[in-house]
């Protein structure tokens, strides 16, 4: 007699408790504040490489990407819930960023 094959069972996942949800919005949150800290650090590695550079096109592409990382964090922090704590290193990461961007001839 043939065996007939048996089609898996599919089952539906758990519902999220309320408790998880919000555990994974902090996790998020909590994400979303690390990448804006560390955008800003990128930025200002981004502008002390185009100070030390003597090649025009690697200052213009690295002060590019310190300008664009200043727009992203400046955009995104209002989308994030931050701490004081994290709203007062950001806001001064921000104004050395905006700082050396106008040392280099940068109009923000």
């Amino acid at each position: 007699m043939p065996s007939k094959k048996r089609r898996p069972t599919i089952r539906a996942a758990p519902k999220p408790t309320m408790d998880e949800i919000l555990a994974s919005r902090e996790r998020l949150n909590r994400a979303s504040t690390n990448f804006l800290k560390i955008d800003i650090e990128t930025a200002l590695t981004f502008l002390r490489a185009a100070r030390q550079t003597t090649d025009a096109t690697r200052r213009r592409r690295n002060q590019a990407a310190a300008l664009r990382a200043f727009n992203t964090v400046t955009k995104l922090m209002e989308r994030v819930n931050l701490s004081h704590e994290d709203v007062r290193t950001i806001v001064l990461g921000l104004e050395q960023l905006r700082s050396e961007l106008e040392e280099l001839g940068e109009v923000l």
